[in-house]
């Protein structure tokens, strides 16, 4: 009965997801050596990883490929510790993780050591470690029993071999440190039905081994190890080596430079840190990672599974840090960017096992709607996990939103929301060609039956006319407002402010700004004959950021007598304009029309070095003309964390 119901576990199991798991005790009661044992096994957490120990009930614990990922070969993954310990995480779940990416099933053991008899078992090894001698001693009868419970874990796999999808004729054994002297102890003294098809010890210490006889078997083996191993380990790992090359058994050792000991799979920025893909492609040579024989009844158009499925391309951690998350597995760099980092520049992300590359951030990122770009290989790349953009001129960026109090003005509520229309028009300024636009109507628009102003909201350099309603928010904005009875009824047309007609870039006026024409003659004019608003200058308000902050001031100061409202964000103009602005403007800036607007606010973040002097220039010149303005700074630099909320600023002030 015991045994139908552990076949029946199996059966779920191996029909469950990728890394399904369940623990297996090895015996049925207390095992032979150990039955008066009367401690119980306990976990700690030491140098940031998990350890087990007091081990008395050994177990293994079964990881498994999903199904149409299993390629047969199986491998028995014994952690280190020194026969005290076991270092569960880095030399045991996540070694049967990555297996697992390869199709392997990987079954962790948990095997008999040595009693610790307070709570800090590392504190209690590290005062044996200086002396091996009397740690071996010590160890002696430990190690018996830790090997028999490595033959047993093995009789188990093949036994139940064909239930779990595994080749019996292609299970291995591989361990770390101790486990490593276990791996070995095992394929000495193991007998035809408990013998490893294949091992890999990892760092072992040889001195502990018990037996010696490399099988007559074809046995393969892998052997890793660092050269300046603390322990001083090196030198075994050689001499195993030696003695299965001088068996003629198929035989490969890695001595790396540094690494130090007990690498296992911690990352430490050195070759170490991949060493299990040099374990791979020796199982690959060995014929151990044969592709999946194909599945009885499988959807020919159902993909393997993979990480990916689960996988959260951005998170926000309990400690409010951000982690960035991509699969990419044949990937070899990947990077990160975005205005979630306090500093511009890339981060560079850090690829794990299973081929997840993962970036955490070192700083709290507060509640707020952020843009990040992933860059694969120097190719920018769309984040396929997730689906909320910001359009812009040169393509899409991925858009994230870090929940929180601070963000109630800007995210999706349950209240009245306005509709976005998407039109094209004809611009005879530009040629005749036909060009994009974005509208805003009110949630009321429909029942209005007075015409409406107008908001023209200009955008900055490299966007386009999306990027207000994608990145930019304002439709979501603008329905908060609503809801809240702080907005006058009105209408927001965002356009798109590049042209493909030369222009000096950032110049004065419309001569040497042709979207101020194509806004004047072709865009107002559309607006006017196709939604019910009012063609009254006090009805139309114009704003823009950083380039369309120029143009708004092109505009404005050009043809004052078409709006009464005016809010430039995070712009200027450079020296040369300035310049160009006092000697051949002087007349248009002197212009009386100029100070009957009804509102002109300049805007710009206190850390937005990248225009703050131009800004600053700006203002100092329109003082000198005459021109009055208000000017109002906020936190933050040169990114729509500004401009969201400039938005929500001025909006209310509107047509009052």
């Amino acid at each position: 009965m015991k045994k139908a119901l552990v076949l029946l576990a199996l059966c779920i199991l191996c029909n469950a997801g990728l890394n399904a798991q369940k623990v297996i005790q090895l015996y049925e009661g207390k095992p032979k050596g150990s039955e008066n044992w009367t401690w119980s096994e306990q976990t700690s957490t030491m140098f940031n990883t998990e350890v087990v120990y007091n081990v008395v009930q050994p177990t293994i614990t079964a990881y498994l490929p999903h199904p149409q990922n299993a390629n047969g070969t199986a491998v028995i993954v014994a952690p280190g510790g020194a026969f005290h310990t076991l270092s569960i995480n880095s030399e045991g779940i996540d070694v049967a993780k990555w297996l697992n990416s390869k199709g392997v099933a990987a079954f962790v053991l948990k095997y008999r050591v040595a009693r610790s008899f307070t709570n800090d078992p590392m504190r209690e090894l590290m005062g044996k470690m200086g002396d091996f001698k009397k740690l071996d001693e010590e160890n002696a009868p430990i190690i018996p029993l830790a090997t028999a419970d490595g033959l047993t874990a093995m009789k188990y796999v093949r036994e139940h071999a064909k239930e779990m999808n595994i080749n019996p004729e292609r299970i291995g054994f591989m361990g770390f440190s101790a486990g490593g002297t276990l791996t070995m102890s095992v394929v000495y003294t193991a007998t035809d039905e408990t013998r490893p098809n294949f091992v890999a010890p990892i760092y072992p210490y040889e001195n502990a081994i018990l037996g010696s006889e490399i099988p007559k078997a074809k046995t393969p083996i892998f052997v890793a190890v660092a050269g300046d191993d603390q322990l001083g380990f090196m030198p075994h790992s050689i001499n195993i080596y030696k003695k299965w090359f001088e068996a003629k058994q198929p035989a490969e050792l890695h001595i790396y430079e540094k690494g130090g000991h007990g690498f296992g799979m911690r990352k430490q920025g050195l070759p170490t840190d991949t060493w299990y893909e040099r374990f791979g492609e020796w199982l690959k040579l060995q014929g151990l990672l044969p592709p999946p024989p194909p599945m009885a009844n499988a959807n020919p158009f159902q993909r393997p599974p993979s990480p990916n499925d689960t996988l959260s391309s951005v998170k926000v951690l309990p400690d409010g840090k951000i982690r960035f998350s991509m699969y990419a597995p044949n990937a070899h760099e990947v990077s990160v960017s975005g205005d979630y980092a306090p500093t511009f520049g890339a981060n560079k992300l850090s690829k794990d096992y299973s081929g997840v590359w993962t970036y955490t951030s070192d700083f709290v990122v507060k509640p707020d709607v952020y843009t990040y770009d992933f860059t694969v290989d120097g190719l920018k790349i769309f984040d396929p996990k997730n689906a909320q953009y910001k359009e812009s001129n040169s393509g899409f960026s991925n858009v994230y939103e870090v929940s929180g109090a601070e963000n109630d003005f800007q995210t999706l509520k349950n209240v009245p929301h306005g509709r976005i229309e998407k039109l094209n028009y004809v611009s005879s300024a530009l040629g005749g060609i036909t060009r994009r636009l974005h509208v805003y109507l009110p949630p009321n628009y429909d029942k209005v039956k007075t015409p409406l102003p107008v908001l023209y909201l200009l955008h900055g350099g490299g966007d386009n006319d999306a990027s207000w309603t994608t990145v930019g928010r304002a439709n979501l904005i603008l329905d908060n407002l609503y809801a809240a009875g702080k907005l006058k009824d009105m209408i927001v047309v965002m356009p798109a402010g590049h042209t493909p007609k030369a222009a000096l870039a950032m110049g004065a006026g419309p001569d040497q700004d042709p979207f101020c024409q194509d806004l004047v003659k072709d865009i107002i004019p559309f607006i006017e004959s196709n939604f019910k608003v009012s063609p009254k200058r006090e009805h139309r308000a114009i704003a823009g950021l950083s380039m369309g902050g120029v143009q708004t001031l092109n505009l404005a100061l050009w043809y004052p007598e078409k709006f009464s409202y005016v809010y430039p964000m995070s712009t200027g103009y450079f020296p040369p304009v300035i310049k160009e602005l006092e000697e051949k403007y002087s007349s248009v800036l002197k212009n009386p029309a100029i100070n009957q607007f009804k509102l002109f606010t300049i805007g710009a973040g206190k850390g937005d070095a990248l225009v703050m002097q131009n800004n600053k220039n700006t203002m100092d010149l329109f003082t000198k003309m005459g021109i009055k303005f208000n000017y109002v700074e906020t936190e933050g630099s040169h990114t729509f964390l500004v401009w969201r909320r400039n938005l929500a600023y001025i909006a209310p002030l509107l047509f009052r």
